[in-house]
Formats: C-alpha cells, structure tokens, sequence
C-alpha cells in the first residue's frame, strides 16, 4: 500500500534525481535570451567544482567579432582578457576605430569550493543576429588538475539535453524598434 512515508521517499527521490541531471549541473547563461546588437550583462553561473575539487580558473568563449567585452572583478581572482585582430576594423561609435575583438575572458585564483556555487559576470554587445542561439563555451580548471569543458554545442536536429557537458546558450530576440514596447 502507497501510504505517506512512501509518498515522502519518491519525492526525496524525485528531488535527488533533478538535482543531479545534466540539466541542473553544467554552467548556465542568465539571462537565457538578450536582444540582438545590444549590451548584455550576462551572469555565468558555475554550480560546483570537478568531482570534489575547487574551482581555480573559469575561461568564457565570447562570440566571434565581440569587439566590446567588460568582466566583473572579482574578489580573490585575477582576469585576463584575450584579443585578436579583426579581419575589418569596424567603428567605436565615438569617431574611433575598433582593430581588435575579444575572444576570451579568464578568471583565475579563487578557489570556487565544490560545495558552493558563484557567478562570472560580463558586459557584452551581442552579435546582431536575430533568432540565432550563440553558444559561449565555458570551461573550469579545479585544483589537482580536473577539468570541465561547457564546450558541446548541439548538432542540428538534437537537444542539449543530449549533452553532457552542454555549452552556455543565449537565444537573440531582434532588436526593438523605435517606439516599440
């Protein structure tokens, strides 16, 4: 018979189970959404460590062509930025010219304990594509060496949930127009 404590060991069960699938572990985006060639203050939130190991360094992929990348100091970590020359210099919108993007943000030090969570925060401007998902692979370096690389992007036609070790996502809405809500 199906009596209360039964009913309170299937929920305990149910609960463990969300807590330790692929969905609620890998490093997440938040926002999920952001409007396209806008800026964007994008938290990364990094759940745990590897295995039981702390988390010593965090490195963020930004898009190709990111040409405007400003990371949230944090106490107790250094960051450093990884820039590359553009193919065409594009405008700074102040008279200037951009010749540079910035393809990585690094955060280093810590630690990130196992049994805590924290977030990496950037200000970016989004690619101006509308209706695309970009993805911003994400990858975690622990004490001992241990690694976990956020780096699977979904091949068309599967879901993320496919995945393992999913990279971060953000779906770009199109612009707003003027007068628009």
């Amino acid at each position: 018979m199906f009596n209360q404590n039964h009913a309170r060991l299937f929920a305990a069960a149910a609960v463990a189970l969300l807590c330790t699938s692929p969905a609620s572990a890998h490093v997440t985006i938040d926002p999920p959404q952001a409007q396209a060639n806008g800026t964007l203050r994008a938290a990364f939130r990094v759940p745990h460590g590897c295995g039981q190991q702390a988390t010593i360094s965090v490195t963020v992929t930004l898009p190709e062509g990111t040409t405007t990348a400003r990371p949230m100091p944090k106490a107790g970590w250094r960051i450093s930025i990884t820039r590359q020359p553009l193919a065409t210099p594009v405008s700074d919108g102040h008279g200037g010219m951009i010749t540079e993007g910035i393809t990585q943000i690094i955060w280093e030090g810590g630690p990130l304990p196992n049994e805590h969570y924290d977030e990496f925060i950037i200000m970016f401007r989004t690619p101006n594509r509308p209706d695309e998902t970009i993805w911003l692979p994400t990858v975690q370096h622990c004490d001992g060496g241990g690694t976990a690389a956020w780096t699977e992007i979904p091949e068309a036609g599967r879901r993320i949930t496919d995945y393992r070790f999913p990279a971060p996502s953000l779906r770009l809405t199109p612009p707003r127009t003027a007068g628009g809500h």
